[in-house]
């Protein structure tokens, strides 16, 4: 009986090892599949960066698309649009000491507009601008033409 207790504490010793080793690997695989999440969008989720608040450059995406341009009348100025939907809002401001224009474009829905705008130069003078825009689903805005 004496060499059958003998066997089993050197069995049992083995299979701690065995247990040990086996543990020890799994919590590293473990470990390492939470690491390699790193190149993935998954991993970079978090770290999404906000548009800027407003642009005047094409191609950029921002909370607002700002367009600046001068024009007087005699009644100060005139401007107009059309679009082929509505899911962009303009606002114009008018500055009487500089006459210049101000026009921001923000994205009030998912899209894209295709927009026929015009504002004037003078009494006489219409200055058209076609103007392409993308809104994304968070309502930022892109000119594209």
């Amino acid at each position: 009986m004496k060499k059958t207790n003998r066997n089993t504490k050197v069995i049992a010793t083995v299979m701690a090892a065995i247990m040990a080793v086996s543990a020890f690997g799994t919590a590293s695989a473990i470990s390492t599949s939470a690491l390699s999440t790193d190149g993935t969008a998954q991993a970079h989720a978090s770290q999404k960066t906000e548009a800027p608040k407003s642009t005047n450059k094409m191609n950029t995406l921002a909370k607002t698309y700002v367009f600046t341009c001068k024009g007087q009348t005699k009644q100060g100025y005139d401007w107009d649009y059309t679009a082929n939907n509505n899911n962009i809002k303009v606002k114009c401001d008018y500055n009487f000491k500089t006459h210049t224009y101000k026009f921001s474009f923000t994205g009030k829905a998912k899209g894209s507009t295709q927009m026929n705008f015009k504002y004037r130069a003078n009494d006489k003078t219409w200055v058209k601008v076609p103007m392409t825009f993308k809104v994304d689903a968070q309502k930022n805005i892109m000119r594209t033409k």
